[in-house]
């Protein structure tokens, strides 16, 4: 009995020593990524770019004890841009050297009261780290143009949306929120 008590502090304690290690990077990106690593864009119906802008006003939560969640609330219950009308969303990547276009996700934002939250990445002793939470919608992610890519949006159902670049538990702070 005494070493199930012994076996499950030390899971416990490692537990939270990984969800340390995996909030460190998270944190630094947020502090060092002023700089637009990537653009989010719509075409309009005479193909002029439209751009969309970052949501800057958002807070960064951890939840949990035995199982740990990241969450990401951004304020307000819609978005500032409203794209139902357009069937592909673009990313334009400006930093070719530290970001790939197979990480960048499409996540569902739940709306609870006054603001939209998403899950990016969940941790439990169990199971262990997974970095595609329920928010997170499978998509395509087709080259365009050089350092463009694009999104088909076309079948997602009316709803809060959001772009994200996220590597593994890392998540570059940067997101590009819409109604569809």
């Amino acid at each position: 009995m005494r070493i199930k008590k012994i076996l499950l502090t030390m899971r416990l304690l490692i537990s939270f020593i990984f969800t340390l290690l995996c909030l460190c990077p998270a944190k630094s990106q947020e502090t060092e990524a002023k700089e637009v690593l990537f653009k989010v864009f719509v075409k309009g119906n005479d193909g002029t770019r439209i751009d969309l802008t970052a949501n800057e006003n958002y807070e960064s939560k951890i939840t949990g004890f035995f199982s740990h969640k990241a969450k990401y609330i951004l304020k307000g219950t819609n978005a500032d841009r409203n794209i139902s009308q357009h069937n592909d969303i673009f990313i334009e990547i400006l930093d070719t050297v530290q970001l790939r276009p197979n990480f960048f996700r499409l996540m569902n934002l739940k709306v609870k009261k006054r603001n939209r939250e998403m899950v990016c990445w969940s941790n439990s002793m169990v199971v262990g780290p997974k970095d595609h939470s329920k928010d997170f919608i499978p998509t395509e992610i087709y080259p365009v143009d050089g350092n463009i890519y694009r999104i088909s949006i076309k079948d997602l159902t009316a709803g809060n949306y959001l772009i994200m670049y996220q590597e593994g538990l890392c998540i570059l702070q940067l997101f590009y929120d819409f109604d569809k």
